[in-house]
């Protein structure tokens, strides 16, 4: 037959029996092939039932495999995987289903050494339990799901908000490095709880007396100390970490004025204090500049627990404050304190905010806790002001003088 009577032939041929004829040309005669060259893309092949892929980027050949019997399931993932590399993707797959939860906390911790954040010393703390609920898995195979489920056991747990806060925020940071550090290609979304702990703690001067005279009657000879970290925090307002810091070389003794270093400041900032004639902080220093010859030890430290720098009170701390009937007062609360006495005192804001080391009047106001007492004399202010005004209002005024007779 020639070409023109198999395109007759072709012509006059039903479309079903077309369809028929165009399967039957295009179908295996054999047994389905085991690879595939796509010029300029990558190879497909089989390993048992499973298409793969390879391809190269970089350099560097890459296999992955496509988790599916179908060829084309192998072709789409693998022209997937070459539009990424075309974007700047250079996540090895294979590599990063690999990666593990315990590897992303162990960049964690050293990313916060090398930064020399201060919060590290409680990082261990709060990567506890999500070692125990994540430290064998995959990064790959902790999903969203899975994290908003451990949210609901810590809560259920009786754990509050902040501190599940906390353990999330860490975990979001441990997923976030990893993608910064090109190990995973993206990280599960990690949403926080709200948090309705804002504090209104404070205490006045005479009830703060009790709690620091209950801190000097502390076992083991270190209540006079503990006291005057105490009142040095109510004074000036820093933060509880801060005051134990405080080394004799950053005191200038004679002129009055002391320095808190900029690695020790929350906000990274130097902070200069002249406290000059302050005759309670005055007291403070001399009592520890005498408690420091007396001893002979060469204390590096003001405050300081057998010249060591004191980490932690809270025991100390709770007790006292047990004992002088306000269990609830927290060592934050003395920041609170500071600036309603600041406030109270008339110091103009900037001058107190350096004094506290609050960096916006957003904070610090924040800070400042109106009390009744407050609104009672502000009332009291405004009425006095008010009234006058009225009085003055109603006074009669002087007699117009008598016009002068005309001619």
């Amino acid at each position: 037959m020639d070409a023109r009577s198999q395109h007759d032939e072709h012509d006059t041929m039903a479309p079903a029996a077309m369809v028929e004829q165009l399967l039957t040309e295009i179908a295996p005669t054999t047994t389905p092939r085991k690879g595939r060259n796509l010029p300029g893309v990558g190879t497909i092949y089989r390993r048992g039932r499973v298409w793969w892929i390879k391809y190269s980027v970089h350099g560097k050949r890459l296999r992955e495999s496509s988790k599916s019997t179908r060829e084309s399931d192998a072709i789409r993932l693998l022209r997937t995987r070459i539009e990424e590399c075309g974007k700047g993707r250079r996540r090895d797959p294979v590599a990063e289903s690999r990666v593990r939860m315990s590897e992303l906390f162990a960049a964690l911790v050293a990313d916060y050494q090398e930064n020399g954040r201060r919060s590290a010393a409680t990082l261990a703390f709060r990567l506890a339990p999500l070692r125990e609920a994540f430290g064998q898995d995959r990064a790959f195979d902790v999903t969203t799901a899975r994290i908003v489920r451990y949210r609901q056991e810590r809560l259920a747990a009786g754990k509050a908000p902040a501190t599940v806060n906390r353990e999330l925020a860490a975990l979001r940071r441990a997923f976030s490095l990893a993608v910064e550090q090109e190990r995973l290609s993206i990280a599960p979304r990690v949403r926080l709880l709200e948090e309705n702990n804002v504090r209104e703690g404070f205490t006045t001067p005479d009830a703060f007396t009790h709690v620091t005279d209950e801190l000097r009657r502390t076992k083991g000879g270190h209540g006079d100390m503990l006291a005057d970290l105490a009142w040095f925090s109510y004074l000036v307002g820093w933060r509880r970490s801060e005051p134990p810091t405080l080394q004799w070389s950053e005191i200038d003794y004679h002129g009055r004025r002391l320095r808190l270093r900029a690695t020790e400041s929350k906000n990274k900032t130097a902070r200069y204090l002249p406290y000059g004639n302050s005759p309670m902080l005055c007291a403070i220093i001399e009592r520890r500049w005498q408690a420091r010859a007396a001893a002979g030890d060469g204390a590096v430290f003001v405050f300081h627990r057998n010249g060591q720098r004191i980490r932690d009170f809270r025991g100390a701390w709770d007790g006292a404050c047990e004992r002088a009937g306000v269990p609830d007062l927290l060592f934050h609360d003395l920041r609170r304190s500071s600036v309603n006495n600041l406030t109270a005192a008339k110091v103009p804001p900037k001058v107190a905010m350096r004094i506290t080391g609050h960096k916006t009047m957003a904070t610090f106001l924040r800070y400042h806790i109106v009390t009744d007492d407050d609104v009672r004399a502000a009332l009291e202010q405004t009425d006095a002001a008010v009234s006058a005004v009225v009085a003055a209002a109603a006074e009669p005024t002087s007699a117009p003088l008598a016009s002068e007779p005309t001619a």
